[in-house]
């Protein structure tokens, strides 16, 4: 199963993480979507491939709906997070002086915690729709080889 949670303000992560999601599963895996905000962070103990699709939202904090899920994962030192493979989207704006700052946190944060990139963090500027395309075919060759192992 592939955890997909999204922090969105105005909806773009929410679509996009929906848009990734519908691709998973059209490619033969697993996946659910679910808002960050409806969802325990604890959970994280128990997923083992998460994909974070998140907005950055005022002086680079996360949305308000993944703002719990950053605190934990910035803040509990205990927090061993060695079974989990991860990716990162952020969505923001090159014009802010915090461009994609939640999805760089978030990052550095599961790293931190011992958990495994299965892919470069893709940071995306306005126009989402034209970057996240190859990220997303380049997941999809990382899960698949990881299937076939």
């Amino acid at each position: 199963m592939i955890h997909i949670l999204f922090g969105s303000q105005s909806g773009n992560a929410q679509n996009l993480a929906h848009v990734i999601g519908d691709s998973l599963n059209d490619n033969g895996h697993v996946a659910e979507v679910h808002d960050m905000g409806e969802m325990n962070p604890e959970e994280i103990q128990n997923i083992q491939t998460l994909i974070i699709v998140t907005s950055t939202y005022g002086d680079g904090e996360p949305p308000d709906n993944a703002s719990e899920w950053m605190s934990y994962v910035k803040f509990d030192e205990e927090l061993k997070l060695s079974h989990l493979r991860y990716a990162v989207i952020g969505l923001g704006d090159t014009y802010y002086p915090h461009f994609c700052q939640a999805g760089k946190d978030f990052d550095h944060y599961l790293s931190k915690r011992d958990a495994h990139a299965m892919l470069k963090r893709l940071d995306c500027d306005l126009y989402y729709e034209e970057q996240y395309p190859e990220w997303l075919k380049e997941l999809l060759g990382v899960l698949k080889n990881h299937q076939e192992e």
